[in-house]
């Protein structure tokens, strides 16, 4: 086996070269920097050419083509938009951007990320990471992680990007990244206007993201900024959309996201690297509902909500990898969370709630190479909130590389959630009693990687317990009782010719509820799919998407009272064009949907018909 010595400096700067599988460095479900070879985890990494291969405009369909990660989306841009890691609630996944979590635990999804508030120009990398992470993150991580990665700083380039399409989408940019002296720096700056495809659902948002970073000798300093404004419209979640609501009013609102992040690596010996980091992170929302008629099923509503997150943390990397190294330190976080809403019902009730914790966090994780060829890796961590009891959560994950084609991994992790500001909060469904939700995953699978050739098989089992739900019969959010998740999912990735790429996946969930007799939500039992990536020479270059997405449960309230429903399964397929005219210049095509298939992304919230957009990409 053939280990590759990160030196960690370097690695601190988050230099992410394009190497082959088993060279990539990993920054995500780890404390430091590792290739894919020294770590256990399940792990997908799109870079950015892949992503715009997928989508050359929108996260969310290029992570569709991700194995067991399921994308619901509400009709249309306006919608919201939700992540299902292995058939996991969608708030079971952190989202790192730059090492920043973005989950807001006031919103009325539990914490869920929307991943429409993503600008897919400003992505340079994306990670996954599957199964319990909270022997690494702490509360949030029970399913998994997606971690996205701006521009790198350091390389001199610029990029200018203008794209306009059907039902009046249209999208400007530019990208800029080189050093001045020993600072490195990348900046992205990107507006979007993703017109009405679906009736009633548009979105508008700008997008500023920033890096800088400088070395000298033993130390290095990165820093990181970014500021997201949003406004979005769209028929009311549950109302029936734009086919069976009652009244034609919509649900808007206006959010700011800003971050920041500021981390300092010291050398300080060959075998001692320590790195301390600060981060922050603000949500603004200001979100109006007219309700579900008749409303008994939903009244009008409305919050503004401002929620901030500060983190601080130490990290000692210590020892050798190529043989035996360990991570430890300490963490602090807080979070203050402050909504102001109403509730029209007839008269006006107010639904103000303020809450804030703080976590303190202590951790060690120890790798080491038993021997040549297998890795064994460990994780212990304790988060102590001020608001709950103390939660201890590990991890225990293996690699053995059986020879030099195919490797062996298998993971044993415990994961927690604290409950959400708006699960404990609220003052007509909240409940204080609430206790933490937990998770112990594991899964196990081979890997095979031989010169043109990789491919991932994996099983895997999740049980759940203490699940937070809304129940109707009481007025009040609840733990339920256990609920399982097992599956099966693989993935294959090859270069059939030396201009042609072929990728496939596939998904399998099975979920068991065994004392409940609902079901979950916008879960397909199945999912797969394949793309198709051709280049006839330097200037042409073509790329197929199929998707196929099993029957999913849903619920409407517009009758006055919660119908499930099953939705229809669906195919999908999505083209684009790409021409190079010079080697500054490209002109590309997309076309949405290709076969014009009717589906329902929700019941009453049809996906738009087939769409073209026209791409044009100028590099200097």
């Amino acid at each position: 086996m053939k280990h590759f010595r990160l030196t960690p400096l370097i690695a601190a700067l988050i230099t992410l070269p394009a190497v082959s599988a088993t060279e990539e460095l990993i920054i995500t479900g780890s404390y430091n920097p590792v290739t894919n070879e020294q770590l256990s985890s399940s792990v997908s990494v799109l870079n950015q050419e892949q992503l715009l291969q997928l989508s050359n405009h929108s996260l969310i369909d290029a992570l569709r083509q991700i194995p067991s990660l399921w994308v619901e989306e509400q009709g249309g841009p306006g919608g919201v938009t939700s992540i299902n890691l292995r058939g996991s609630e969608a708030n079971h996944t952190l989202v790192l951007l730059d090492g920043v979590q973005l989950n807001d635990p006031t919103n009325t999804r539990g914490g869920a990320f929307d991943l429409k508030g993503i600008n897919i120009e400003s992505i340079e990398r994306i990670e996954i990471i599957r199964g319990a992470q909270s022997a690494i993150y702490g509360s949030d991580a029970l399913a998994g992680v997606i971690h996205i990665i701006t521009q790198t700083p350091g390389k001199k380039s610029t990029t200018l990007n203008a794209s306009i399409g059907e039902d009046d989408y249209a999208s400007t940019g530019v990208a800029a990244s080189g050093a001045i002296g020993q600072v490195g720096y990348a900046f992205n700056i990107q507006t979007t206007d993703a017109g009405e495809p679906v009736a009633g659902s548009t979105a508008k948002n700008k997008e500023f993201s920033g890096r800088l970073n400088w070395q000298q000798e033993n130390h290095a300093l990165n820093f990181s900024y970014r500021y997201f404004d949003g406004e979005r419209t769209s028929f009311p979640e549950q109302s029936g959309g734009p086919e069976y609501a009652q009244q034609p009013d919509l649900d808007s609102g206006e959010y700011t996201d800003k971050s920041a992040a500021l981390s300092w690596t010291m050398q300080v010996n060959n075998f001692w690297q320590s790195k301390t980091t600060a981060s922050w992170y603000q949500r603004d929302e200001n979100q109006t509902s007219p309700g579900i008629l008749p409303y008994n099923a939903v009244p009008p509503n409305g919050a503004v909500i401002d929620f901030e997150r500060t983190q601080f943390s130490w990290i000692n990397t210590l020892g050798d990898q190529q043989k035996v190294w360990a991570n430890i330190g300490v963490e602090t976080k807080r979070e203050d969370g402050i909504s102001e809403g109403y509730l029209f019902a007839p008269d006006v009730f107010p639904l103000d709630f303020a809450l804030d914790r703080e976590i303190n966090s202590a951790f060690i994780n120890v790798n080491a190479y038993v021997v040549n060829d297998w890795l064994v890796q460990a994780s212990l961590r304790r988060d102590d909130a001020d608001s709950a009891a103390a939660n201890d959560s590990g991890h225990i994950g293996t690699r053995y590389k059986i020879n030099d084609d195919i490797s062996w991994f298998a993971n044993w992790g415990q994961g927690f959630k604290l409950p959400s500001f708006f699960a404990l909060g609220h003052p007509f469904v909240g409940n204080a009693n609430l206790v933490e939700e937990t998770v112990t995953t594991s899964d196990t699978g081979f890997e095979y990687t031989r010169d043109l050739i990789s491919a991932r098989l994996s099983v895997f089992h999740h049980k759940y317990k203490n699940l937070i739900d809304y129940d109707g019969e009481n007025n009040t959010n609840v733990n339920r009782p256990p609920v399982k998740t097992q599956g099966v999912e693989a993935e294959l990735n090859w270069q059939l010719l030396q201009n042609l790429h072929w990728r496939v996946h596939g998904s399998y969930a099975d979920i068991d509820m065994p004392s409940s007799e609902t079901h979950l939500l916008g879960r397909p039992q199945s999912t797969y799919g394949s793309a198709f990536y051709y280049s006839l020479n330097n200037a042409w270059s073509f790329n197929v998407n199929y998707l196929r997405v099993d029957e999913r449960f849903a619920v409407s309230r517009y009758t006055g009272a919660g119908v499930e429903e099953t939705l229809d399964a669906y195919n999908r397929i999505d083209a684009n064009i790409r021409w190079n005219i010079n080697p500054n210049t490209q002109l590309g095509l997309t076309l949405e949907n290709l076969a014009d298939e009717t589906y329902y992304t929700d019941i009453g919230f049809p996906t738009a018909g087939r769409l073209a957009k026209l791409n044009l990409r100028l590099s200097f």
